[in-house]
């Protein structure tokens, strides 16, 4: 556990294990937490860089406007990857955090030996209901109870309870201020579909069968304009697969990786 100083903020960091880095990217509103059903798994054959984005969990929240562009929020990543040394690392980003991956791959591809992009797309593709609730709701309640609101619209139908009340929980968490900015800056013009096919590495993109947050079809647009991409669909699963469906995920992801090092033998 550490924090890496990119002047401007100052970026909370995780590592475990050994092996090929792997970074894990989270998404808005969560923080390093996130990846609780992964960390054991994943850190057992690489060493595991998990972060908690400007604005969520332990790292700075700026408020300056402009602070939460997809685009500053990449170089912040970017920076991490620098700071620690490393180089050519396996980049998994989910939802926003996909959002993020992609632009490193674009704008930092010497950083990058893969993606594995994860409830994503190549735009951003927030329902207008679903993101009208999450403004009006942000701004007439208290955060324990728009955590509530979004784990029901995160998770799939009928969802395990515990998994409901963590994701809530973590969403609740969140400081009001810079939730509502991110949510604003991070998504709201966010468009690269004209540009994701110049993606020159392997890319695995996961979608879940009953994401209404991503719809999976926008993954599905994301894996057939970057050459050569993968595409894997977890049924009965929304838009927190990692959490919702981890084993399937986790071998989902484990397998594409694992077909890299094959390959590369």
């Amino acid at each position: 556990m550490s924090e890496v100083d990119l002047g401007d903020v100052r970026i909370h960091v995780e590592e475990h294990g050994q092996g090929q880095p792997l970074v894990l990217v989270h998404g808005l509103g969560t923080h390093s937490g996130l990846w609780k059903h992964q960390e054991a798994e994943f850190s057992s054959g690489h060493r595991l860089i998990t972060l908690d984005l400007r604005g969520f969990g332990s790292s700075s929240k700026p408020s300056a406007p402009g602070s939460y562009s997809v685009e500053v929020l990449a170089q912040d990543v970017a920076g991490v990857i620098r700071k620690l040394g490393l180089s050519r690392v396996h980049l998994l980003g989910a939802s926003m955090g996909g959002f993020i991956a992609q632009v490193i791959g674009l704008e930092h591809p010497e950083l990058v030996r893969s993606l594995v992009l994860c409830h994503t797309g190549p735009r951003m593709s927030i329902p207008e209901d679903i993101m009208a609730s999450r403004l009006v709701s942000l701004d007439a309640t208290p955060m324990s109870d728009y955590g509530k609101l979004v784990a029901g619209q995160a998770l799939a139908s009928d969802p395990d309870p515990r998994v409901f009340e963590w994701l809530a929980e973590m969403i609740g968490n969140n400081d009001k201020r810079s939730y509502r900015q991110v949510l604003i800056e991070g998504l709201r013009d966010f468009d690269i579909a004209d540009r994701v096919g110049e993606i020159a590495k392997p890319t695995l993109v996961i979608v879940g069968d009953q994401d209404r947050v991503i719809p999976p079809e926008e993954g599905g647009e994301l894996a057939r304009r970057i050459p050569g991409a993968e595409i894997v669909t977890l049924r009965r699963v929304g838009h927190i697969g990692y959490a919702e469906q981890p084993e399937r995920f986790n071998g989902a992801v484990l397998g594409f990786l694992r077909g890299l090092v094959a390959e590369q033998a």
